[in-house]
């Protein structure tokens, strides 16, 4: 059983891809963490998941 589920998530800014068909599940008693360089997108897509900003498409 997954507590988060995210499929196909995408966003751009203008011509700027921040986000390009994320998907992955969280299953439930796991620890996960997000991981990647400056400008790839994470906190965009928390921003989505939280429901801070609206994706282009999930």
């Amino acid at each position: 059983m997954s507590i988060l589920q995210v499929q196909d998530l995408k966003k751009t800014y203008g011509k700027i891809q921040a986000l390009k068909g994320v998907s992955f599940d969280v299953p439930e008693g796991s620890v996960f963490g997000i991981l990647g360089p400056n400008g790839s997108g994470k906190t965009t897509m928390l921003s989505i998941i939280l429901d801070v900003l609206n994706a282009d498409s999930c």
